[in-house]
């Protein structure tokens, strides 16, 4: 039990640091689209390399279940006392599961829509802090009508990865409520 519960706060430390960069991220895409709707800002600059950086790096989650693995391969998950512990614990896959296909999708949209997209264009921040007219080169960026369409769509999906987060961050925190009961 002990090893499950060290498994699920080292799980629930790393889902929450994801979810503190994830926001942290999405800020930038909401900042970036305010500069794209609202015109000239004294920040343009490092409004827009936090974006193209989001837009250019996608995070994944590495999480450790390893003792969980062998509880759920081994078939005795009946061992434990608590039905709701046992339930929580199976319908983790499935949990975490959301949080990585949406971290895959996001990771391919990346790769396959907005690096093409950028290198094309020569908008990734490296072009752009090369430039000798990074100004130009931003006010260019921020005016392409196809950029704002990739921002919101990167958006829109952030914003969605962000509320699978918080739901495998509650999980996480049921189980290690259930674990804590079950130590008791």
């Amino acid at each position: 039990m002990l090893g499950l519960n060290d498994e699920f706060v080292a799980n629930h430390d790393v889902l929450s640091r994801d979810l503190a960069s994830h926001l942290k991220n999405l800020q930038s895409l909401e900042d970036i689209l305010l500069l794209i709707e609202g015109g000239p800002s004294n920040d343009a600059k490092s409004i827009a390399m936090a974006a193209l950086s989001e837009m250019q790096a996608p995070k994944t989650t590495d999480l450790g279940n390893g003792t969980l693995n062998a509880l759920l391969s081994s078939g005795r998950v009946e061992i434990l006392k608590s039905r709701k512990l046992r339930t929580q614990l199976t319908a983790w896959e499935g949990v975490i599961g959301e949080v990585l296909d949406d971290q895959n999708n996001n990771a391919k949209m990346v790769f396959e829509i907005y690096v093409p997209y950028f290198v094309s264009e020569n908008y990734s921040r490296y072009a752009i802090m090369r430039s000798s007219e990074e100004s130009a080169a931003i006010t260019r960026m921020l005016g392409d009508p196809k950029f704002h369409h990739l921002v919101e769509i990167r958006l829109g999906y952030k914003k969605h990865l962000t509320g699978e987060l918080k739901n495998a961050i509650a999980a996480a925190e049921g189980i290690l409520a259930e674990i804590e009961l079950s130590i008791k």
